[in-house]
């Protein structure tokens, strides 16, 4: 209960820029993966198209998004996104002035294929704590990492290379970590519906 307490604190500063701006509703440029559509399960990988991430993980590093976050965190980032598809892992580093966080999906072929993936990332974590309320489980690491399983989807949102606290307002590096995830499945709720 503590913990969606903390989670919904951390989200009251979102929710107007969110309703603002949306998640990345407006065209991306030519060059950046298209913004979310689509919920992540509708969004799903065919095995048609596996050279290309899905609308809704795509969303995690699209100028949109980036502007959303740094407004969020208070800071924006110091280099361009420059974000990666490998064995079916999208990710993207956000460079700061005093750090740097990545956020990577993993996009499995289905949900039980993602529940194996995240238990498996969940067992070699060491000690975690869950997080009760955010995708369909979630953890954080001792580090503050969070690590998020929602539909056949695992987000990783990696904060073991900020400072201990971090943005402006400052705040706890874990607490970074979990409202950036909450921010990810609340545009991925948008734009399921």
């Amino acid at each position: 209960m503590r913990l969606r307490r903390t989670a919904a604190l951390l989200l009251l500063p979102l929710l107007p820029l969110l309703a603002a701006t949306g998640c990345g509703s407006a065209a991306a440029p030519a060059a950046a993966p298209p913004p979310a559509s689509a919920s992540p399960a509708a969004a799903a990988p065919s095995s048609g198209a596996p050279d290309r991430p899905s609308d809704a993980t795509s969303m995690i590093c699209n100028p949109y998004f980036r502007q959303e976050l740094a407004g969020a965190l208070g800071t924006d980032i110091t280099q361009p996104l420059a974000p990666t598809w490998e064995k079916r892992v999208y990710s993207c580093a956000y460079h700061y002035p005093d750090g740097s966080m990545t956020l990577s999906v993993k996009e499995l072929p289905d949900a039980a294929t993602a529940l194996a993936q995240y238990d498996g990332l969940r067992g070699s974590a060491g000690p975690v704590t869950d997080l009760n309320g955010l995708g369909e489980a979630a953890y954080k690491r001792a580090d503050g990492t969070t690590v998020v399983r929602k539909d056949s989807f695992v987000l990783t949102v990696d904060v073991a290379k900020l400072p201990e606290t971090f943005g402006t307002p400052p705040r706890s590096r874990a607490d970074v970590a979990v409202m950036t995830a909450t921010t990810v499945m609340i545009c991925w709720q948008e734009h399921s519906s």
